[in-house]
């Protein structure tokens, strides 16, 4: 049987004559269509969901991500195709940079003493 749409004059004969071209799917017991092929499951968490709120977030476990710096703060526009890591703290890039520092202080004091062990 035709479905009709109620839509303005001619547009219920162009939605008959247009939907007459597309392919007729063929459902198995399960209702699935036969004629496209099922996807495999993906191997991890998909992007967006609670154990990978984002695309940046899957090297948290192994501490290689980068914090996004909006995520906690007015809220990451991007979501879950973000780069940047979702699961991190709202401290984690404070606390990184605070790091950062101490590891480059303690850098520079060894080629001070260094040099100055040398220069004696």
């Amino acid at each position: 049987s035709d479905a009709l749409c109620f839509t303005p004059k001619g547009t219920a004969q162009r939605y008959l004559a247009e939907s007459a071209l597309l392919p007729t799917p063929v459902f198995s017991a399960h209702n699935r269509a036969l004629s496209a092929p099922l996807a495999p499951p993906p191997l991890g968490p998909a992007p967006g969901s609670l154990h990978l709120p984002s695309i940046g977030s899957a090297a948290h476990e192994q501490g290689r991500c980068k914090p996004c710096s909006f995520f906690h703060t007015k809220g990451c526009e991007i979501g879950p195709t973000c780069s940047f890591c979702h699961l991190c703290g709202a401290d984690e890039r404070k606390h990184r940079r605070k790091e950062k520092v101490e590891q480059r202080q303690g850098q520079r004091d060894a080629r001070k003493a260094k040099a100055a062990g040398a220069a004696h």
